[in-house]
């Protein structure tokens, strides 16, 4: 017969103190945790407090007219959490905009969203198909169609079929030469003209519609300094009376073609 004796007071005392320390220690888990939740509450309780709310859009770069449009693009509204709102979609609105050449976003804490504007400026006129004028930029791209505001501006005598914010790669060429022109030569350019080539492979050639009905030709759109150098001098010191054609595709021998009837004409006269 088995005797059940008592537990020796030392063992139960050992016992004792590890279930105690167990306990503290799972005490001290649970205020641990409970301290990493009241953070993230109180964290989560700051970023929706009004104190990090949107309060101010400050826009630069543009005037009052685009200012009004790329408000109303990214439809900032004040009082939204600055924690909730994303750069990215704004930044992709603005450039979305066919004037817009970039934006910069970024969030200033507390409550401030910056953004920086960068309007594309405008280089040329086209005509389009349906008898609208496109307004591109020095990449090509359509940024506006019209306004009394471009009316001064280079033309180039191409049909645009490219849209709004779309670039029209025939209108390279002719952006190229017009990057080119000096002042003193505009006054005498009614008009940039491309011609593209008649494959795909083969290169367009650009000229100038002159100013009394007389044209330069250009050639293919290389050397073009070159070339609008050789026609300002063909301009600046060659006799115009008469003159239909000025060709500098190549610069070094530029040749000129006058109307005969005008010349003879003249001579008469």
């Amino acid at each position: 017969m088995t005797t059940v004796t008592d537990i020796d007071p030392r063992l139960r005392a050992r016992r004792g103190a590890v279930r105690r320390a167990e306990g503290r220690r799972r005490l001290r888990f649970i205020l641990i945790g409970l301290a990493i939740l009241g953070l993230i509450f109180c964290g989560w309780a700051a970023l929706r407090s009004p104190l990090l709310d949107l309060d101010h859009v400050e826009i630069t770069g543009l005037g009052p007219s685009r200012l009004a449009e790329a408000q109303q693009s990214i439809g900032l509204e004040k009082g939204t959490p600055l924690n909730d709102i994303e750069i990215g979609p704004i930044k992709a609105d603005l450039e979305a905009l066919p004037w817009v050449l970039r934006a910069d976003v970024e969030k200033s804490w507390p409550s401030t969203v910056h953004i920086e504007v960068v309007e594309r400026i405008a280089v040329a006129q086209l005509a389009k198909e349906d008898g609208r004028v496109a307004v591109v930029d020095a990449t090509g791209t359509i940024m506006a169609e019209g306004g009394l505001e471009y009316e001064e501006l280079p033309r180039i005598s191409l049909e645009a079929s490219a849209a709004l914010g779309e670039v029209e790669p025939q209108s390279r060429p002719g952006l190229a030469l017009i990057a080119t022109l000096p002042d003193d030569l505009l006054q005498w350019i009614e008009a940039v003209t491309y011609s593209p080539g008649a494959s795909p492979e083969a290169r367009g050639v650009v000229g100038l519609d002159l100013v009394g009905q007389a044209e330069a030709h250009l050639g293919e759109a290389t050397l073009l300094s070159d070339k609008v150098q050789a026609l300002r001098t063909v301009l600046n010191g060659v006799d115009l009376t008469c003159i239909r054609v000025i060709d500098v595709a190549v610069p070094d021998f530029p040749t000129i073609r006058r109307d005969p009837v005008c010349s003879a004409w003249a001579q008469i006269n």
